[in-house]
Parts: structure tokens; sequence; C-alpha cells
């Protein structure tokens, strides 16, 4: 996520990262120092993050709001109202998605799929491995609307044998049966 952002931040000067008092934990630290004009901390505030991000898009910026999953929650109102309802184009990027072993139950980020999936124009989505999160951050930034991708702490060892182009509203079918199917969403394609 880090690089890509760093990456996406030099060929895109409209591109802008917050976060909320995470900066080591999203990986933001490189688009921090190359791009300091462009990047907000705005402390333990995940509901000003969100509101914020809502200004800056209204501005015709490209905000990225980077934070851990079960965090996100705080921002919930601000979600839906000042960006959603609003269907301004903020990415929420969803560190930690899932359940995150050592960081303990207040870090899991077990609700997210729940609470946002209902709210009008976000569009939710899940990589599979470290490609398929680029990939989705681009289409992203250039959905025009609210996107999150949530996506778990850490990262697979399930190497990408497929490479479709990222649709909205299209799952990928990795393996073709009849006797069953199996759905996953996200990193649980490796499981």
């Amino acid at each position: 996520f880090g690089e890509e952002m760093v990456a996406l931040g030099r060929s895109d000067p409209k591109i802008a990262a917050i976060t909320a008092a995470m900066l080591d934990g999203t990986g933001l630290n490189d688009f921090a120092l190359s791009f300091p004009d462009r990047f907000f901390d705005v402390g333990i505030a995940e509901e000003h993050a969100v509101a914020f991000s809502a200004g800056l898009a209204r501005a015709g910026f490209k905000p990225v709001v980077a934070m851990y999953s079960t965090f996100m929650q705080r921002g919930y109102d601000q979600i839906i109202h000042d960006v959603c309802l609003q269907n301004l184009p903020v990415v929420f990027c969803l560190d930690r998605a899932g359940l995150v072993g050592e960081d303990g139950p207040t870090h899991h980020g077990v609700f997210d799929i729940a609470y946002l999936r209902h709210i009008p124009n976000l569009k939710v989505l899940a990589p599979a491995t470290p490609d398929e999160l680029k990939s989705m951050l681009e289409f992203a930034l250039s959905a025009g609307g609210p996107v999150a991708i949530r996506y778990p702490k850490g990262s697979t060892d399930l190497k990408e044998k497929w490479s479709t182009p990222i649709e909205e509203g299209k799952a990928e079918i990795l393996c073709e049966g009849r006797d069953l199917a199996i759905i996953s969403i996200g990193s649980m394609t490796e499981t």
C-alpha cells in the first residue's frame, strides 16, 4: 500500500493522504516524507479525518484516508453524511481488516463489511493479493465516488495466478468445478 501510494502520488499531484495517528501502521511514512504538503495526520480524530477528506474532495483533491478498520467505525456518521450522501471521491483504505492476532481484540477489523455495505454510493473492495490491492487503489482513485478497500495486516503468500482487470460488480472465477461453489472475499481466498 505504502509503495503504491508514493508511486501514485508522483504521477498525480491531486492525491492527498490522511491518517489518524496511524502513520507507521498504515505504511504512509514514505508518502509523508515525499509529499509533506499532501499528507495530513489529524491525531486520534477519525471523525475529523473523514470530514476533512470530504472537504479536500470538494476542493478537487483525491483524498485517501488510511487507518485501521476497527477505528474507521469512529467516523461512521461522517462516512455517511459528509462523503457518501454527497457521492464524493474519497478512498478509504482499511488496514488490519479481519483478525489481527497479537494486536488484540480492540484492533480486530471484523465489522467493516457489515457497517459499510449498506451505505449509499459506497463501493467496498477486498483484494486477495498485494498486486490486486494496487489495482484496486488505482480503480478507486478513478471511480468518481466513495470507495473502501479493506485488507489484512501483513501480506499473503498467495501469488496471483489470474490477471483480470478490476470490474465493478464482477466476481472472478478462479477454478471451475461441478459439485459445489466456494465463495471467498479478499484475503480469505488464500485460505
